[in-house]
């Protein structure tokens, strides 16, 4: 994960991002959100620098060539 992504989001970029689907959350929700991004972001940015570039994202099945 590049270091922009594990950029928390200001207040202003949170609500400009929420406007985008017609949702108005409070000062509140947003600092919410802030929290759990802060909490979350650098865990996902870990979890990526641990995997190989030939692991398969999460939920993708790739069937074992046929043996016969």
């Amino acid at each position: 994960m590049s270091p922009e992504s594990s950029h928390v989001p200001s207040l202003d970029e949170l609500r400009a991002a929420a406007r985008v689907h017609g949702v108005e959350p409070s000062d509140a929700d947003l600092e919410a959100v802030q929290g759990f991004l802060a909490t979350i972001l650098p865990s996902l940015s870990a979890i990526e620098q641990r995997q190989g570039p030939a692991d398969p994202p999460a939920g993708l099945f790739f069937p074992e060539p046929d043996a016969s």
